[in-house]
């Protein structure tokens, strides 16, 4: 009887890959987007427009739930990407607004990316809420922040967490 609950010991052992036992709990659960609740904004450019969408972002953000800090060491995951604006054309219309973002955890693992290149629309780019029109810059640090959240809830459902609003 010994012997057969010694060989089971030992197989269970073995059967147990050597990483999991000397990770650490940090290491052994990997970070997951729902986990985020404190962003660092980093570089998005340094374009006037780009330092205007990291201030609207910032807002945005906040307005969505999260924590934006100022030092990138007090956050859960640092926020940078780039903003490319083309300028209104000869014959008119809107300005056309690219943002690509991604959400990096402290330990440089990739939480979330977003790329938005599509073609603002005038139906989109003024965008009436109540009486207050959004231009686009404003508008896609919107989308950004409610893209974001709205996968960071998607995170924390599959989680089994209940999502807080």
């Amino acid at each position: 009887m010994y012997k057969l609950l010694a060989t089971a010991l030992l197989l269970g052992f073995w059967l147990i890959p050597n990483n999991i036992v000397a990770q650490t709990p940090t290491q052994a659960q990997p970070r997951a987007l729902h986990l985020v609740q404190k962003i660092y904004i980093g570089d998005i450019g340094t374009s006037e427009e780009a330092v205007r969408f990291r201030l609207l972002l910032e807002d945005e953000l906040f307005q969505k739930g999260f924590t934006v800090v100022a030092q990138p060491e007090n956050a859960d995951a640092i926020l940078s990407g780039a903003l490319s604006v083309s300028t209104v054309g000869f014959y008119g219309g809107v300005s056309d607004i690219n943002v690509t973002a991604r959400l990096i955890s402290n330990s440089g693992e990739r939480l979330w990316s977003v790329n938005l290149p599509k073609p603002v629309t005038f139906k989109s780019a003024f965008r009436v809420t109540g009486l207050k029109i959004k231009e686009p810059v404003e508008y896609r640090a919107e989308e950004l922040a409610r893209n974001l959240r709205a996968d960071w809830e998607k995170s924390t459902k599959a989680s089994g967490l209940k999502v807080k609003r």
